[in-house]
């Protein structure tokens, strides 16, 4: 029977894929997994039993990763299931502000009450207060091209827009999606040099902490900026430097702070990027299914601190030992001496790494002997030892 631990409130469309080998809920205690979304979740702070924790979103500064690799514990997330309800948004936040939507509905609120002669006058009377403009022929600026960006990019083409976009990392499969009239180029200089508008969409880690900042942010000559990616990637100094430029200059934030709510200038949205029953139903679905396929495979897809590796038994394997350990020189001679020196024949032997992880997955067509196990163990470098029985 596995063990599900549940920290946030999760679709049923996902939980409902674990079978009766399961156990699921959030008052599981010593937890095999942990199902989470927005919660902080400190591996240390469980039992030995942890083996994955899955971030149903893309996000995973919430996980303390560092502590979960030291301990073999594998970390997942599930990009691109919420790309479009992200993509969606920001289009959507794009016409609050640049038709002045927000300050509108704030104003027709007033003339609740009133007759409806009276509406009509006032309506006629101010409308022009909330004059606003169009997105056609505006250039707007993408730092990021995974699959949100790339739909956005792709998005506001079709909105007539012409996109400048940069992304330090492309993936093939991401840019093969683009649209071909997006002008990718080298330099985030270059983008936020030209665009109108301005949309981020990078993943929050050390190398993009403040990517966007006071220093570049001087040459950022539009009136929209928007950060529906993470917070800490745009910093507090380059809002308030862009912001201070000009009176009209607008910025759009998923992730408020006190500050914000108190300028006039900020837009704050509640985190809602990825809140629509699709996304939430698609994360779901693909945490389950990835968990899945690690707790009774082994098998390794979308980590962010292990590397991927797949790989399916045969009929005539009876049990697969996973191995991780710290990526350094000899581990599959090491590995395959152990089974040497137990007399055991390897049926399979995959390995793969990341360059800090190195994952290797043994099938043997024969029991295991736990003092085959205990040698792993107590070999250098070696992080866990599983065995899945089939």
């Amino acid at each position: 029977m596995h063990s599900v631990k549940t920290l946030n409130k999760i679709s049923a469309r996902g939980t409902s894929l674990f079978g009766e080998n399961y156990s699921i809920g959030d008052s599981i205690e010593n937890p095999e997994a942990i199902l989470v979304r927005s919660s902080q979740v400190d591996t240390d702070s469980f039992s030995g039993d942890l083996l994955a924790v899955v971030r149903a979103g893309a996000g995973v500064n919430n996980i303390t990763i560092d502590k979960a690799s030291a301990k073999g514990v594998c970390v997942f997330n599930t990009p691109g299931a919420n790309a479009n309800a992200v993509a969606e948004l920001v289009f959507t936040a794009l016409g609050v502000a640049l038709r002045n939507i927000h300050k509108s509905l704030a104003w027709i609120g007033s003339l609740r009450g009133k007759e409806d002669k009276e509406i009509s006058e006032a309506v006629e009377k101010n409308k022009s207060a909330f004059v606003g403009a169009e997105l056609v022929g505006k250039t707007i600026g993408v730092v990021g091209l995974g699959k949100i960006g790339v739909l956005v990019a792709n998005g506001a083409i079709g909105r007539g827009m012409k996109v400048i976009a940069y992304e330090p990392y492309p993936s093939i499969g991401n840019m093969l999606m683009l649209n071909n009239t997006v002008k990718a180029v080298q330099s985030l200089e270059e983008v936020i040099a030209a665009a109108d508008i301005l949309t981020v969409h990078v993943p929050f880690m050390p190398a993009t902490k403040d990517l966007l900042n006071e220093t570049n942010m001087a040459h950022f000559k539009g009136s929209y900026l928007l950060n529906f990616a993470r917070n800490g990637i745009v910093s507090e100094a380059g809002v308030n430097a862009f912001l201070g430029k000009n009176k009209s200059n607008v910025y759009l934030t998923d992730f408020p702070s006190k500050a914000d709510l108190e300028n006039e200038q900020i837009i704050s949205f509640p985190h809602l990027g990825a809140s629509t029953e699709e996304a939430e139903e698609n994360c779901a679905i693909m945490a389950v299914e990835q968990l899945k396929d690690y707790l009774e495979f082994g098998i390794v897809r979308n980590s962010v601190n292990f590397p991927k590796i797949e790989s399916h038994p045969s009929a005539s394997v009876k049990n697969r030992i996973v191995v991780v350990n710290n990526d350094v020189p000899n581990m599959i001679a090491l590995i395959s001496k152990v089974f040497g020196d137990a007399h055991i024949n390897i049926s399979s032997f995959k390995n793969e790494s990341n360059g800090k992880i190195g994952y290797n997955i043994i099938d043997i067509d024969t029991a295991v002997p736990q003092s085959l196990i205990d040698m792993l163990k107590k070999t250098q470098s070696i992080i866990r030892v599983r065995v899945i029985e089939f």
